[in-house]
């Protein structure tokens, strides 16, 4: 099932699956927020996810 999750920057990080969410959030927050680098665990990122609206 396809997850999303959207950063209070605006923008939506979309995955097809657990591994893919937390690969796209972290680029993002490679790209977009480089100070946040690190700061977020896997376990983290998927408790912020929800069911992609899609």
């Amino acid at each position: 099932m396809a997850k999303q999750i959207n950063c209070p920057c605006g923008e939506t990080v979309r995955g097809e699956n657990d591994d893919e969410l937390v690969a796209s959030a972290e680029e993002h927050v490679q790209n977009v927020h480089p100070e946040q680098v690190g700061q977020r665990t896997r376990e983290d990122w998927l408790a912020m996810a929800e069911e992609d609206a899609a």
